[in-house]
């Protein structure tokens, strides 16, 4: 392929950019198991996610949950189209997802904003006393905007900026971030490779201290079938960390465990999926979860299917439903999601 020079120059101020970005993250202390604030950010925003092992950047298709999380799946085949995400958790804990999406068709330009919302109901407020002194209503939310335009042929780039807000009680925190994705996708449509830049920013506000946001570099890859109505795909997250597990020396020793090995490392970083469609109108999704499996296996317990999810997709005139179920222990958490075309 050959690229004209302003394709080139195009290309060049996005691996400048996108060079920036992470040696600026990089630079910084990496953040491991759970020590960045605004963690809710890295679940899933869509049921197909949740069914494919909870992270998949690179599915081939026209999902808008999917470009939610990943703004260079954005298409002008999400024209007028409206999502909408419910995930209930236990103790009436419930996330909620919504986006819509339009196409700038004179400027090559597809573009969508949407929020992300955990709300965590309400909890009794108690002094150091342990008198109760009412009630809070915690919640997580982002609002982003998102858009996305062909790079140069068979190449697509795509960016979402996020204002990011929690508010527990007393305690209240803001935050920008941004969001830079970069996708590939073989002439003949059956492959397609991935990169997205995750959570580049920082907190705002009179805070002292800022903490870090949970900065993540994310690569994909689907491999469709030919002749075959099936296609896989492999994700690979937290490529800037190494040991990418929770290892607590005191536990393990005291409970005779051993930290992740070498081999062990690498595959905590995989997440596997895999999408069979039946006809035009049904699909079936299943992922495996490696690092999630190894940080809930318990030893010499039966640990049943941890890692493991499944989810099927239904597709109507206009309105395409997807449900996903992930396995968490003996627990099992359901994901749902609609996508409505609102004009034909």
């Amino acid at each position: 392929m050959i690229l004209s020079n302003y394709h080139k120059q195009k290309l060049g101020v996005f691996i400048t950019l996108v060079s920036l970005l992470l040696i600026f993250n990089i630079s910084k202390a990496q953040t491991t198991a759970g020590n960045a604030v605004y963690n809710f950010l890295e679940l899933p925003y869509s049921a197909k996610i949740t069914a494919l092992g909870g992270l998949n950047i690179s599915s081939i298709g026209n999902d808008l949950g999917l470009a939610m999380y990943n703004p260079s799946l954005l298409n002008d085949e999400m024209d007028h189209q409206l999502y909408i995400g419910i995930k209930p958790y236990f103790a009436g804990i419930q996330q909620y997802d919504l986006m819509s999406a339009q196409n700038w068709a004179n400027k090559k330009i597809s573009w969508g904003v949407g929020v992300h919302y955990l709300d965590y109901g309400n909890i009794n407020m108690t002094d150091i006393a342990g008198n109760d002194i009412g009630q809070m209503h915690p919640s997580d939310y982002a609002v982003q905007f998102s858009a996305s335009s062909d790079y140069i042929p068979n190449i697509r780039i795509g960016s979402s900026l996020k204002y990011i807000h929690s508010n527990y009680g007393l305690y209240k925190s803001s935050a920008v971030a941004i969001d830079i994705g970069l996708k590939y996708l073989t002439s003949n449509n059956l492959s397609q490779v991935s990169l997205l830049v995750k959570n580049v920013g920082m907190q705002i506000g009179n805070e002292t201290h800022k903490q870090d946001l949970p900065f993540n570099l994310i690569l994909g890859w689907t491999k469709k079938m030919e002749y075959a109505p099936i296609q896989f795909s492999l994700t690979a997250d937290r490529l800037s960390v190494w040991n990418n597990a929770y290892y607590d020396p005191i536990f393990a020793q005291t409970h005779n465990a051993t930290a992740p090995s070498q081999i062990q490392n690498v595959f905590n970083h995989l997440t596997i999926g895999s999408e069979i469609f039946i006809g035009q109108q049904v699909d079936i999704d299943l992922g495996y979860n490696i690092i999630r499996r190894y940080d809930l296996n318990i030893q010499d317990q039966s640990n049943g299917l941890n890692g493991f999810s499944a989810g099927i997709g239904l597709k109507f005139e206009r309105m395409n439903f997807q449900y996903g179920g992930s396995f968490f222990q003996s627990n099992l958490y359901h994901h749902f999601s609609l996508t409505y075309q609102l004009k034909k």
